[in-house]
C-alpha cells in the first residue's frame, strides 16, 4: 500500500520545498505546524496553479531544482474530495467524488488506514501520478467516516466501475 521508500522520499523532498515556497510567496502566515502549512499552501496552489510553476522556477534558479519526474508529479496533483473505500496489501481504493472512477492509490510513508483508521472515509486529499502509479500526498483534511450502509453501496459502485473499465490501477504514462 506504500510507495517504495526511495520514491516516497524523492517526492517528499521535492513537494515540501515547493509548497513551502508557495506559502512564502503568497505571504500567508506560518501556523507552526508543517502539515498545516503544507495543506494551506496546497489550497493556495489549487486556487492559483501558477504558484507551483513560480515556486519550481525560483527553486531551480537557486540551485535547488526539483527533479523532472517529481515536478511532473507535483503538477499532476488533483486536490479534491475523495472516497477512501478500502485497502489491500498493495493499494487503497479511492473513488472520485462523483463515483465515476476508482483508483488504486498508494501512500507515501504511512498506510492510509493507519493515518485515518479503517475506511470508508470521505476526505480532501491530493492524488498525483508518479512513476506509473497514483499516490496520495498524505495531507488528508476533514475526514468523515462513512457508515455501513454507505460502505455496501460504495462497494457495489466500485464493483460496477471495475467491470466497466473505470478502475485505474496504473497511470497512462
Amino acid at each position: 500500500m506504500l510507495l517504495q521508500r526511495d520514491q516516497a522520499l524523492r517526492f517528499i523532498n521535492g513537494y515540501k520545498p515547493v509548497l513551502l515556497r508557495v506559502l512564502e510567496n503568497t505571504g500567508a502566515p506560518e501556523s507552526g505546524s508543517v502539515n498545516t502549512d503544507l495543506s494551506n499552501a496546497r489550497a493556495l496552489a489549487k486556487e492559483t496553479p501558477s504558484l507551483i510553476e513560480q515556486a519550481l522556477a525560483e527553486l531551480a534558479s537557486e540551485g535547488a531544482q526539483v527533479e523532472p519526474a517529481v515536478a511532473a508529479a507535483i503538477r499532476s496533483v488533483r486536490v479534491e474530495t475523495w472516497i477512501y473505500l478500502q485497502h489491500s496489501k498493495t493499494y487503497a481504493v479511492f473513488l472520485d467524488k462523483e463515483a465515476k472512477n476508482a483508483y488504486a492509490v498508494r501512500a507515501l510513508t504511512t498506510p492510509l488506514n493507519q493515518l485515518l483508521d479503517e475506511p470508508p472515509f470521505a476526505l480532501e486529499a491530493g492524488v498525483f501520478e508518479f512513476e506509473g502509479v497514483f499516490v496520495c500526498d498524505g495531507l488528508a483534511l476533514n475526514p468523515v467516516a462513512l457508515g455501513p450502509r454507505y460502505r455496501s453501496q460504495l462497494k457495489a459502485v466500485y464493483s460496477l466501475l471495475r467491470k466497466s473499465g473505470h478502475f485505474h490501477a496504473r497511470t497512462a504514462a
